[in-house]
């Protein structure tokens, strides 16, 4: 549909390609891992010696440190060495890398998630020279990295010193730190939110550095959000943008991830809601860099997006028939389809403001119609005026995913809505989200309809929690009462710098 604008969409986005900043990261411990059942996630690290009695000595034929560089890095790892004696065999180096304790203290062959193993950090070096230096070629993140060899030949083998040169897109010039107005506690969430969005600031807006590294159109509206108030960093948006236009079908629907490449991106995983959200995030982008033509040039995506969303509703009602992954939360028994309503219907609200503020509401006239019979007949449906709530699916479930959505798309009169976001927030019955993902969109909502204090104390309570668990980047996946859930069937393969985790209120 959009076939010789898509490359040239390709060649714009390449052409956006940032140049990364560098930056030279050296440990500042010799740690090992122990099991501990009183730590989170049943792990921790104990603090045996400084890197400096490592480095520069001559090492045993058989040999294994652990170096805690202190704080989150994503990069690549570069060992120094210093050879003497006869090289008579290959120098085989093994090397692990984890993001947390139980990473690190776990055997990765006992690994049983859904997931690829590949994600899992680990690398296995063989030199047939002595070689001065190794650098790994590929990045890693990590905070923990761990070197073993086992039975060296006759040779000595001095380590001379380990760092990362690590890489990021952001600037942290840009940044204005928090006002005086807030805490100690609320400027640790500050910090660790930037260390997460920077981290994930590579070639493109990756949702996690060591797992997916790709594009998804959910992480980078939140992504875009905080860069907005933070770095400022308006041509990484734009290239993921262009990213995803260049990667649309033969219908038009781009998809819910890409994975970065020439001369177009490769594209996967169909997520609907967030697909049809493309014209939210290009709203978010004009408003915020001024770029109207780059808005013109993809309104029609846009507008697309939103088309489509439309053949999912009948009797102005969606229905969630399936065929599709309708993503909403990772929440196993979450009833979507109220939700999935509010999200296509926020998608034309958005869709119209865009067209609005470009000057093209000609090419969107059905639109106010549209919307307003879609309000009323989802509150119709969907409003249970007993319990005061939105409820979804034959069960009449009330969920936090249902509320946010239908108070994204203005279901509900404005002090009225206020009012059942207030109550939501504490009531028992509701199903909660399941993860960072959801609570962000919480915390979005609450700041759209005034409740700045309500936003201040949840993001306090959720992401203030994983501070105190001596997070450095926040948890793809965090549920306080379940230190090993995973939507992938093994807690290892969790992300702990995600994108989606940046805490939004952070960065008011």
């Amino acid at each position: 549909m959009f076939y010789q604008r898509e490359l040239r969409w390709a060649e714009e986005a390449e052409a956006l390609k940032p140049e990364l900043r560098h930056e030279r990261i050296s440990p500042v411990a010799v740690v090992k891992a122990e099991e501990d059942p009183a730590a989170w996630q049943g792990w921790r690290v104990r603090h045996v010696a400084a890197p400096e009695e490592v480095f520069g000595r001559e090492l045993p034929r058989s040999w294994e440190y652990t170096f805690d560089f202190g704080r989150y890095c994503v990069g690549f790892p570069v060992f120094h060495f210093e050879f003497s004696g006869l090289f008579d065999a290959p120098f085989r180096l093994e090397v692990k890398l984890a993001e947390v304790p139980c990473e690190l203290g776990r055997d990765f062959t006992t690994y049983r998630g859904d997931l690829g193993r590949g994600w899992l950090q680990e690398a296995l070096v063989v030199e047939d020279t002595a070689p001065a230096e190794i650098r790994l070629p590929r990045r890693y993140a990590f905070r923990y990295l761990q070197l073993k060899v086992v039975v060296n030949s006759t040779y000595q083998v001095v380590l001379r010193n380990v760092q990362c040169d690590a890489v990021s897109a952001a600037d942290w010039s840009c940044v204005t730190p928090p006002g005086e107005a807030y805490d100690q506690l609320d400027r640790s969430i500050w910090r660790i939110g930037l260390t997460t969005l920077a981290a994930c600031m590579q070639e493109c807006f990756e949702d996690g550095p060591k797992r997916d590294r790709r594009l998804w159109l959910g992480d980078l509206r939140l992504q875009a959000l905080a860069n907005y108030r933070s770095f400022r960093n308006f041509a990484l948006v734009k290239r993921c943008l262009l990213m995803f236009a260049a990667s649309a079908d033969e219908d038009g629907g781009i998809p819910g991830c890409v994975y970065p490449g020439s001369p177009r991106p490769l594209a996967g995983n169909y997520t609907f809601d967030y697909s049809i959200l493309f014209g939210d995030v290009l709203l978010d982008y004009v408003n915020a860099s001024g770029d109207e033509a780059g808005g013109r040039d993809l309104f029609p995506v846009a507008r697309r997006q939103s088309e489509i969303a439309l053949r999912e509703v009948e009797n102005d009602c969606f229905h969630y028939r399936g065929g599709y992954w309708l993503f909403v939360d990772w929440q196993e028994k979450l009833d979507r389809e109220c939700a999935g309503h509010g999200i296509v219907l926020y998608s034309l609200i958005r869709t119209l403001a865009l067209a609005q503020r470009l000057g093209l509401e000609s090419e969107v006239a059905e639109y106010p119609a549209r919307i307003e019979r879609m309000r009323r007949a989802g509150y119709a449906k969907w409003f249970d005026r007993a319990r005061g709530y939105f409820i979804s699916g034959a069960d009449r479930q009330i969920s936090w995913a249902s509320q946010i959505w239908a108070a994204f798309a203005g279901m509900l009169p404005e002090t009225e809505m206020r009012e059942l976001l207030r109550r939501l927030v504490t009531e028992e019955e509701a199903v909660p989200p399941g993860g960072p993902f959801l609570y962000n969109q919480m915390v979005l909502v609450l700041e759209r309809y005034g409740l700045h204090r309500e936003a201040h104390a949840l993001t306090r309570a959720f992401w203030g929690r994983m501070v105190e668990l001596g997070a450095d980047t926040f948890w793809e996946v965090f549920d306080p009462a379940d230190p090993m859930r995973s939507p992938y069937g093994d807690p290892i393969i969790n992300s702990h710098c995600h994108a989606w985790s940046t805490p939004l209120f952070s960065f008011r």
